[in-house]
């Protein structure tokens, strides 16, 4: 009688792209860049909480980003894609995806009422946590 092994083979889990793309620029999700994309996966490990299912905002035209009140120079915008709002119905969600944010290695921060902002763009300042309204506190800041 022989001998069958089987291997399991780990495989991560499919990211649909196109919840990050601009609401008037359908595919511009899969221009975004893929270490934030890491980043948020180690997120989304970390704090078990479905992190990919709750994109507010992920790539924006210069037209979205205005529509939206985004800065001029929103790390949301293109060709930078480096950011991502992330829906979060309640306090207690918000503080575990700030904290867990920093862990893995997220530099800016910024919180509104339901959701976190996030983004790894280098060319900005870096260890900085914010609240929106802009000019606002942030509800907790990890950094200090």
């Amino acid at each position: 009688m022989g001998v069958i092994l089987w291997k399991t083979i780990k495989t991560k889990p499919k990211i649909d792209l196109r919840k990050f793309d601009s609401p008037d620029y359908p595919g511009s999700g899969r221009c975004m860049d893929r270490e934030f994309i890491r980043m948020l996966q180690r997120l989304e490990k970390k704090t078990r909480y479905p992190v990919f299912q709750n994109i507010n905002s992920g790539a924006r035209t210069a037209y979205w980003n205005t529509k939206v009140g985004g800065v001029s120079n929103s790390s949301h915008k293109i060709p930078t894609y480096k950011a991502a709002d992330i829906h979060t119905p309640t306090k207690a969600i918000r503080n575990k995806i700030v904290v867990a944010a920093k862990l893995v290695g997220f530099k800016r921060i910024g919180m509104g009422n339901t959701f976190v902002h996030l983004d790894n763009d280098a060319a900005k300042s870096q260890y900085v946590a914010w609240g929106y309204p802009k000019g606002t506190k942030p509800a907790i800041n990890p950094f200090v």
